[in-house]
């Protein structure tokens, strides 16, 4: 060891036995102690046990009832007043109309509009060459789509994207025709002129 150290060492060494002198029992203690521990006797626990089980049940039972009380002028508290209409894709109604007759009808609203996004999806990513006007330039494209009075923003990281893989054509500018190819998955792939067979949407 160090010299500096052995001085410390020596005071904790000394602190140690010190404190051991001071809480260590004496023999009478520990004897005293020792007997004290056998002569007495263990807590009956079922009794409390039994007590806070009683309290319990009537904590809940008078939940139940001044719960049950207050709900007179409230809706009843059901799973129904938590539901989202919009999750059924047939919903039946049935009324008395404004000339007095029943009337009942079924709303496929959501199953329709399902149908008509998987179609619309089915037909994006069959189409291979989408034909638009390049109506604005900043950072990012935008092409105003033949087909279905869409926009099409092609954002800046698309591309230099496409650029770096030589996909867009030169000499681009804003009022040209273009021909956007898509790959099977309707990502586009490739912009170009439309060429001279095309200069307006629907020629």
């Amino acid at each position: 060891m160090n010299k500096p150290d052995e001085p410390f060492d020596q005071k904790l060494t000394q602190h140690y036995k010190e404190r051991k002198e001071r809480t260590t029992l004496t023999s009478t203690q520990q004897k005293a102690l020792l007997k004290k521990a056998t002569h007495t006797k263990p807590k009956k626990f079922g009794f409390t046990l039994q007590l806070t089980s009683l309290a319990c049940a009537l904590g809940v039972f008078a939940f139940i009832v001044f719960d049950n009380n207050d709900g007179i002028n409230h809706a009843p508290k059901t799973v129904l007043n938590t539901i989202d209409i919009h999750d059924y894709s047939i919903i039946k109604t049935h009324e008395i109309n404004q000339a007095g007759s029943y009337a009942s009808s079924i709303n496929e609203q959501k199953h329709a509009l399902d149908s008509q996004l998987a179609n619309d999806l089915r037909r994006h990513q069959q189409r291979h060459i989408e034909y638009g006007t390049l109506v604005k330039v900043d950072k990012d494209w935008y092409i105003a789509s033949c087909n279905d009075e869409v926009l099409v923003q092609i954002k800046h990281s698309l591309l230099s994207d496409l650029k770096g893989k030589h996909a867009v054509e030169s000499n681009i500018n804003t009022g040209d025709m273009l021909a956007m190819a898509h790959n099977g998955k309707g990502q586009i792939i490739a912009l170009k002129h439309a060429g001279a067979g095309v200069r307006q949407c629907g020629a």
